[in-house]
């Protein structure tokens, strides 16, 4: 009897013992179970943000390719890019120096066949593979209101590297839309947009580089500006010209992504300069002296609904330039250009473009009317081939046949 009691006690003793064994193991496996499932949550979580990353990067490089593609024949200039609300920069490397410093450009390898038909004579044919352009920009972000950019090009002419731009912009933020824009750059008398390869007529006649200062406002749906440079070509009168003789003003509407309503973008504006001649016209002018002053205006406008965008642009001198004046024009004219565009991009990595274009009053110095198309695929990543045939008739009754294609790498 004493040992069953004894054996009693020990049976009772051991459950004791066992049951917070048992308890403490079930506690260590539900900790066990909810550390695995925080683990797993935070996995899920990281990965969430991975995706979402990955998707915004997505969309990015859809709206990179997009503006790629307006520019893909020409040299993208970063101050005339200013000139519009909402202008998309490309994202370029950044360094690990505050990661302030960003680094992008393109190289362009053109192949082109011209075939020239005069009025009388014989035709000539001519064919050449060139570096296009060869560009990389310098965009450093000094602190929240400044801006520095510098941008180096080849255009395959000689071995020479050029500073095309180098400017400061101070503001142009949401929280202070005045600015300054000062350096050497393209003042925005034009914006030359162009979904071809080949440069429009407008822009091979009235691009206009300077080192300039330009003040304005700049937030959604519009911006202003207004800037002076020192011009080469100035009037006889004032010889020697040691001072800032011209200026421009321009205006520009841009609607804010989505505001219009989904796939619509509007963006249109207008500048004029007291000298028109101040950028590629006056290559031209003889002496660079004019008797007087000749004022241009220009109107612009790009329209885009889903994949169909079109490009309209104007520019004129306002008054007439003297016969003798314009090495192409031995009488008294008042030259113009424009340039139309409708574009499609109805299928993703393709871009087609048809062009028609022209003007007055050029001479032989460009063609008064010319038409053609464009053929862009994106086969690669920032890589694109393209092909372009343009056709064109000049003042003196002579055409062109004008056939490019063009590799060209975004980086």
């Amino acid at each position: 009897m004493r040992s069953m009691v004894r054996m009693g006690a020990l049976l009772a003793l051991g459950a004791m013992l066992l049951a917070p064994a048992s308890a403490m193991a079930a506690d260590a496996t539900q900790e066990a179970i909810l550390k695995k499932l925080d683990a797993l949550q935070n996995r899920v979580t990281y990965l969430e943000n991975k995706l979402s990353e990955a998707q915004q990067a997505a969309r990015d490089a859809q709206n990179a390719a997009m503006e790629a593609r307006k520019t893909s024949g020409t040299s993208l200039k970063m101050s005339q890019e200013i000139a519009k609300t909402r202008s998309r920069q490309p994202e370029g490397l950044l360094t690990e120096a505050g990661k302030r410093l960003k680094i992008y450009g393109a190289v362009e390898l053109e192949g082109t066949y011209q075939n020239h038909e005069p009025k009388q004579g014989e035709g000539t044919t001519d064919s050449d593979l060139s570096i296009a352009t060869a560009e990389v920009f310098f965009d450093a972000t000094i602190n929240k209101y400044v801006k520095g950019l510098v941008h180096l090009l080849y255009e395959g002419e000689g071995d020479a590297i050029n500073v095309d731009e180098a400017f400061i912009l101070v503001g142009q933020t949401d929280d202070m839309p005045f600015y300054f824009l000062g350096g050497l750059m393209y003042p925005a008398i034009g914006l030359f947009e162009t979904y071809m390869v080949s440069d429009p007529i407008t822009q091979n006649v009235f691009e206009t580089q300077a080192t300039a200062a330009e003040i304005g406002w700049s937030q959604d749906w519009f911006n202003v500006g207004a800037g002076v440079f020192n011009s080469s070509v100035h009037q006889a009168s004032d010889a020697p010209d040691n001072n800032l003789n011209t200026f421009y003003v321009r205006a520009q509407f841009d609607a804010p992504e989505g505001a219009l309503g989904e796939g619509v973008d509007l963006n249109f504006g207008a500048a004029y300069t007291n000298n028109i001649a101040g950028g590629n016209l006056g290559d031209e002018v003889a002496g660079e002296q004019l008797q007087d002053m000749v004022g241009g205006l220009s109107l612009m406008l790009n329209a885009q609904y889903k994949w169909v965008v079109f490009n309209a642009e104007y520019i004129t001198a306002l008054d007439d330039f003297q016969a003798g004046e314009l090495s192409f024009a031995p009488e008294k004219g008042k030259p113009y250009a424009y340039n139309l565009e409708l574009a499609f991009l109805p299928i993703e990595d393709w871009t087609f473009a048809v062009r028609y274009e022209g003007g007055g009053d050029l001479g032989d110095y460009e063609p008064d009317q010319q038409y053609g198309f464009t053929v862009a695929w994106d086969f690669l990543p920032d890589t694109t081939i393209s092909l372009e045939y343009l056709r064109g008739t000049y003042d003196n009754d002579d055409e062109r046949d004008l056939v490019t294609t063009q590799l060209a790498v975004a980086f």
